[in-house]
């Protein structure tokens, strides 16, 4: 019988999982542990349902309705990267970019500009998609160490059918170590080029019938040569994992994130050099009951508040004529970009297996986002906007050859209405190790409130007496945004066809992606004349559903991994974007011209370890990108760039001390530009880390 499909030793793997605090978690590392020391991790994970992010059912790789990418902790440790959003360098697709050193730029086939936002990240289960300004994803603010992330998982492609209308273009599902997993006290520290030194702190232990887990971490460094854009980033999380019997768990995490960052540009007169500051915190309860195998209730509630401080004054000169004669006056402004952002989030989810062959999930949900931002909605009320959702999945395995996929999610949007977002994919098992996918699914990502409210009128904060005019304070001088009723949500349209091929007598995986996705009523910012306010401007913002693409592409990686510190893996993306004037995307709508170049048409990665001696690992990341533009514009236009990074680690001796010692070099092959002309990548940085455990 294929190795996928359920066996006796599977089933009993299922029920030591479901009963634990985090299936997923517990399910990989109990396999692993379990494992003798000289068997391969791929062998001992290929029979088990490690994949939960596709459907929210865990389910092997070849059950899976869309291709998945997953990058474990030993991955994540020999790639050498000191922030999360690195790792998607790694990911076929993905295009990782900085907009400054602090300003972390993360998308999946383009569609971006200087705040992607049409991807959904969760850290265990809480979405870190920040509801305030333009949206998107604060990597600065995810409140997660690197060293508690068990693994990721990248749903590469739409999947609003599970996770609702921000998982437009992918899922990235960040999921920590079980707190069982992680006893004891660890202190890492690293120092290096351009300002680098950080330093973190864990501790794990049991009390009673709970396992904790308290982390304190701390990173800086000094940004771009020549560019205001330093940062310090400070966390605190805990994470509590009650098992309070066999079958209810209930589990607790909270945390705090500071991040102080430079901001501004030298010689600017309405954005100088300064510093500014956002904090977050949060906290989780998650109860689930696991009353069978394949039987589970769970509760979840989340609550999140970000804080943004950026506040100075400057006076503005102007120059104008008044009855035919020069006038220069300089206006005073007072700047407060501060914002207050409030997210309640609960749901409730239901596993079940209601018949042979069959398992479904299905639940509901509610969330609330407030905003108070008076300068960016020209307003001191609150802004409110929620979200009810409903959603479920059928899995249907109809013979051993044969597995079929059905789920939906209705989403009823303060701000846009209801949307139903459904998916159907059939998966046919040719052999044990060779399967093919055949997908098809509609997404949306409803507009945020910035996107339809915003209002950026600037006033004069001081009256301003000349002898040919007086200007009171509090007189509209200009006006930035302006309001945009009537914005619809965007839809995209995913076809796709996937192979995933698991030689595990060779330790090797093949999985190929071939897509089209439709993309229609994308939200494009754009520009008009306004006669709001004191001086005319024709640069004021406002959004419109104008945007189009059709995304049409490959994707391929394979994988080589005998043991799980050595691997080999390749992956290469071929993309095409068409943009304007393409029949296949004349609907009357007139998008901009970005559409087209907004990720390379051509991007190829390489990474791979090797343990060459006991205790000695070589890691190696060789990436090629092709040219691409985050903006419309052909100044934001970078070329081709090449990354290569390295990192040679060693395993201190168990009787010397537990832990490791690592030197690491990022980008040694010599600058580049990932955002835009003269904004470089970090340059060549070399960089220690030592890493101890008591």
């Amino acid at each position: 019988m294929p190795t996928h499909l359920a066996t006796p030793r599977t089933l009993i793997l299922r029920r030591l999982a479901t009963r634990a605090c985090t299936p997923l978690l517990i399910l990989s590392t109990q396999a692993l542990a379990a494992a003798p020391p000289d068997a391969s991790e791929a062998a001992y994970l290929a029979d088990l349902p490690v994949v939960l992010s596709a459907t929210r059912l865990q389910q092997a790789r070849a059950d899976t309705p869309g291709s998945v990418t997953v990058i474990d902790r030993h991955m994540i440790r020999a790639a050498g990267v000191r922030d999360i959003h690195e790792l998607f360098m790694l990911v076929p697709g993905f295009q990782v970019g900085m907009h400054t050193g602090n300003r972390p730029l993360v998308t999946y086939h383009g569609l971006s500009d200087e705040a992607p936002r049409r991807m959904l990240v969760q850290v265990d289960g809480r979405s870190v998609y920040s509801p305030y300004f333009i949206a998107g994803v604060e990597w600065n603010q995810l409140g997660v160490d690197i060293d508690d992330i068990e693994r990721i998982e990248v749903f590469r492609g739409s999947n609003s059918a599970a996770y609702g209308s921000n998982a437009f273009l992918g899922v990235a599902n960040i999921i920590t170590r079980a707190p069982s997993e992680t006893r004891g006290t660890s202190l890492r520290y690293r120092a290096g080029d351009g300002g680098v030194n950080d330093v973190a702190v864990r501790h794990g232990q049991r009390i009673g019938d709970v396992d904790l887990r308290l982390t304190a971490a701390r990173n800086h460094d000094s940004g771009f040569a020549a560019i205001n854009d330093w940062r310090k980033a400070e966390l605190a999380t805990l994470r509590a994992d009650w098992a309070i019997n066999h079958d209810h768990v209930l589990e607790f995490q909270a945390g705090w994130t500071n991040n102080d960052l430079g901001t501004g540009k030298d010689d600017n007169a309405t954005d100088p050099e300064r510093g500014s500051r956002i904090t977050t915190s949060f906290g989780l309860l998650r109860w689930r009951h696991v009353p069978a195998p394949d039987e589970e209730l769970s509760v979840t509630w989340y609550h999140q508040e970000e804080n943004g401080r950026d506040r100075y004054a400057l006076s503005v000169p102007v120059s104008f004529r008044q009855s035919g004669r020069p006038v220069s006056i300089g206006i005073p402004f007072d700047f407060d970009y501060g914002f207050r952002a409030v997210r309640d989030d609960l749901e409730i989810q239901r596993v079940t297996n209601p018949a042979a062959g069959l398992r479904a999930v299905f639940g509901a949900g509610m969330r609330e986002d407030r905003l108070d931002a008076p300068l960016r909605f020209n307003s001191s009320e609150r802004v409110r906007s929620g979200v009810n959702r409903a959603f479920a999945t059928l899995e249907w395995r109809a013979s051993p050859q044969w597995l079929f996929n059905a789920g939906f999610m209705v989403e009823d949007n303060s701000l846009t209405g209801t949307s139903l977002a459904p998916r159907a994919s059939a998966n046919y098992h040719m052999t044990e190790n060779q399967t093919l996918r055949f997908a098809v699914n509609r997404s949306y990502r409803s507009p945020i409130a910035f996107e339809q409210k915003s209002s950026m009128i600037f006033s004069n904060s001081a009256p301003i007496v000349t002898p040919f005019l007086t200007i009171p304070a509090g007189t509209p001088i200009s006006q930035t945004f302006r309001p945009s009723p009537g914005l619809r949500a965007e839809r995209i349209t995913t076809y796709e066809m996937g192979y995933l091929a698991e030689l595990r007598p060779l330790h090797a995986s093949l999985d190929a992606r071939l897509f089209l996705e439709r993309a229609r009523d994308l939200i494009e910012m754009r520009l008009e004349n306004s006669s709001a306010g004191l001086l005319p401007r024709n640069n004021t913002r406002y959004f419109a559903n104008s945007g189009e693409a059709d995304i049409r592409g490959l994707e391929v990686v394979a994988t080589w991994r005998p043991t799980t510190g050595t691997w080999l893996s390749l992956q290469h993306t071929e993309l095409r974007i068409d943009g304007p004037g393409n029949p296949a995307t004349a609907s009357g709508a007139q998008p901009s011209a970005w559409v087209a170049n907004s990720a390379p048409r051509h991007s190829s990665a390489l990474f791979g370890a090797w343990e060459f001696h006991p205790r000695w690992q070589v890691s190696v990341a060789r990436r090629w990108v092709g040219g691409m533009s985050w903006y419309s514009d052909t100044a934001h236009r970078v070329g081709m760039y090449r990354q290569l990074d390295v990192q040679l680690s060693h395993r201190l001796p168990p009787d010397l001390l537990r832990g490791e010692v690592s030197v690491t070099a990022r980008n040694i092959d010599g600058d580049d530009e990932t955002f835009a002309p003269g904004a470089s990548w970090w340059g060549s940085r070399i960089f220690g880390t030592l890493q101890v455990e008591f």
